[in-house]
């Protein structure tokens, strides 16, 4: 019965979510307390980039995780630094050699430079992790669950929330001309917006005669077999967001040259602003006969015109004009890539889920033998450094290092 469907998120939010939850609900249960008595048993390097004016990787991550990260020759050693007190970090991004803006996992930025810790304030109504943020000529985005999403304008200093109320479908055939249900992979349209360009015998459609459609689900059902020529189309506006809850999406990836932003998350959901947010546009879009079973959003990363995005159960798409197209490239595995980062030769290096970490030359995938490593726990962030070499980080102070086509487990030492 198809007035009976479920509202329901994707299996595969296990992914992003499960790291964050791990971080949030510890956190939640302190502000309840008004009291931060959480003793750290491990080190969890939640995220991580190369400081030029550190020489070294600045890492971050939960129970205030702030550290230089050395990384040498089969060694690596970790100085905390002063300034994280007891917040989660969830996400972090370079902005110039020296300073860095950094998320937390109840909706707070903070940009931290030269040993200083400044509080840019709270970009969301909830307590919701910032997923990510991206930084380009003097710009800067951050976005998160509950349908976070925020921009500056003055290099990260001051935050203005963005609301996107409705995104555009451009015009998409639809796969056939039988008759069928079609599913358009987005739910909330505005039907005042549907422009359903078909015909039966020459004749313009007949709604609830030749069609019926439910736009609240995101579906129409088609009663009667359609003109083929012209081919069957349909474009729309629509609300971001599962069913009957427009809005409430995790958007979990951020990518931004500086003038195109680009969104995506929960749903398989890719958006796309050319003009600072004030519109946006679905990209990657596919109408299918039955309900979709789109990938669940995970990371992404960006040079030039080459983006990645990477997702749950090994989902990976690229595009090489600037987000506007995307294919798929093969899964490296089963398991869900957490990180992944674009090297200087163009090659997309993955971290994941149970020790998982690759680069991808042409269509093929060079994984590490986790077994060899002993990798146990997850891997979140490829890090490459000025000798070409790359550092994967992760959880319980995990650090894989690939250098000259070699896997290397690396022990961290704590300086302080």
């Amino acid at each position: 019965m198809m007035f009976n469907r479920a509202i329901r998120r994707p299996l595969a939010v296990i992914g992003q979510s499960l790291i964050i939850a791990a971080v949030a609900l510890p956190a939640m249960a302190a502000r309840e307390e008004q009291i931060d008595r959480r003793t750290p048993l491990v080190t969890d390097f939640m995220d991580g980039t190369y400081m030029p004016g550190m020489e070294a990787i600045l890492v971050a991550g939960p129970h205030g995780l702030l550290g230089k990260l050395t990384v040498t020759d089969g060694t690596a050693q970790l100085e905390k630094l002063a300034g994280g007190d007891k917040m989660d970090f969830t996400a972090l991004e370079r902005i110039s050699d020296t300073a860095v803006l950094l998320g937390t996992s109840t909706g707070r930025l903070f940009r931290f430079e030269d040993g200083k810790m400044t509080d840019l304030g709270k970009i969301t109504e909830y307590d919701e992790p910032v997923m990510d943020i991206a930084f380009a000529n003097g710009k800067a985005w951050a976005v998160g669950a509950r349908g976070m999403l925020a921009r500056s304008d003055d290099g990260g200093v001051k935050w203005e929330q963005v609301q996107i109320a409705e995104a555009t479908q451009p015009t998409v055939a639809l796969p056939g001309a039988n008759a069928s249900e079609w599913y358009f992979g987005v739910s909330n349209l505005l039907m005042d917006t549907v422009q359903f360009n078909a015909t039966k015998g020459g004749a313009p459609l007949v709604v609830d005669t030749d069609y019926t459609m439910y736009p609240d689900e995101g579906f129409m059902q088609v009663m009667a077999d359609l003109d083929a020529e012209p081919a069957p189309s349909i474009s729309f506006k629509f609300a971001p967001g599962p069913a009957f809850r427009p809005g409430d999406v995790s958007w979990n990836v951020v990518l931004f040259d500086g003038t195109n932003v680009t969104l995506a998350g929960e749903f398989g959901m890719i958006l796309q602003s050319t003009d600072g947010g004030s519109t946006w546009t679905r990209r990657d879009a596919v109408i299918s006969p039955k309900e979709p079973e789109p990938p669940y959003w995970i990371s992404g990363a960006q040079s030039g015109n080459t983006l990645f995005l990477a997702g749950a159960a090994g989902a990976m798409r690229r595009s090489d004009d600037g987000g506007a197209t995307w294919s798929q490239i093969p899964a490296p595995s089963a398991e869900g890539i957490f990180g992944v980062s674009v090297l200087s030769d163009g090659k997309p290096a993955i971290a994941g889920a149970v020790g998982m970490v690759g680069v991808l030359s042409g269509q093929d995938w060079s994984i590490a033998d986790r077994s060899a490593l002993q990798l146990l726990s997850w891997l979140k962030t490829p890090v490459e450094m000025p000798d070409g070499s790359v550092v994967m980080l992760g959880g319980r102070s995990t650090v894989v290092t690939l250098k000259n086509g070699e896997w290397t487990r690396v022990q961290v030492s704590n300086k302080n």
